[in-house]
């Protein structure tokens, strides 16, 4: 579960984030309010996902794909999907690793621990930034803060953990 905020064009949607596993690469993923009104529900693999439920202001070809790619990234994607590593830049806390997915880069900054911090994702023979996902802390492996930023449309994800105690 995390606590969620999705910032676009001057508009902002707040609320919970639940991403439950049915199987090893398909996700049920929920976002509703804290008094749990459903903004959406969807079915999400590696490469297509399924509209369950949505309310009418993001149902929308463009809008869902661009949410849906977001969470697989953030949730589905893990380094052994990526291939032919090349170091860009080593530093004293974290280097650069470009690496190949299908037909772009992805430019990794890896901690000394190999925990990623900052991916980007970059397309086309000039290397456009489509978009960053920055993994602010963890714990146990498991990231507690999200951002992902767009470049080429205003899109902002924040997404913060929530631990549950006894």
């Amino acid at each position: 579960y995390f606590k969620a905020s999705i910032d676009t064009y001057g508009k902002s949607l707040s609320g919970i984030l639940a991403i439950r596993k049915l199987n090893a690469d398909t996700l049920k993923v929920s976002f509703f309010t804290e008094m749990g009104v459903s903004f959406f529900d969807v079915i999400v693999t590696h490469n297509s996902y399924q509209l369950v439920r949505c309310i009418s202001q993001l149902n929308s070809k463009g809008i869902m794909n661009t949410i849906v790619e977001d969470i697989r990234w953030v949730v589905l994607f893990n380094l052994g999907q990526l291939s032919n590593p090349v170091t860009v830049k080593t530093g004293n806390s974290a280097s650069t690793v470009r690496f190949n997915y299908q037909d772009v880069f992805i430019f990794t900054q890896l901690s000394k621990d190999n925990q990623p911090l900052l991916l980007t994702y970059v397309y086309g023979s000039k290397f456009k930034s489509k978009f960053d996902v920055k993994y602010a802390t963890f714990k146990n492996s498991i990231p507690n803060k999200i951002f992902v930023s767009h470049y080429n449309i205003d899109l902002n994800i924040d997404l913060t953990a929530i631990s549950f105690t006894h």
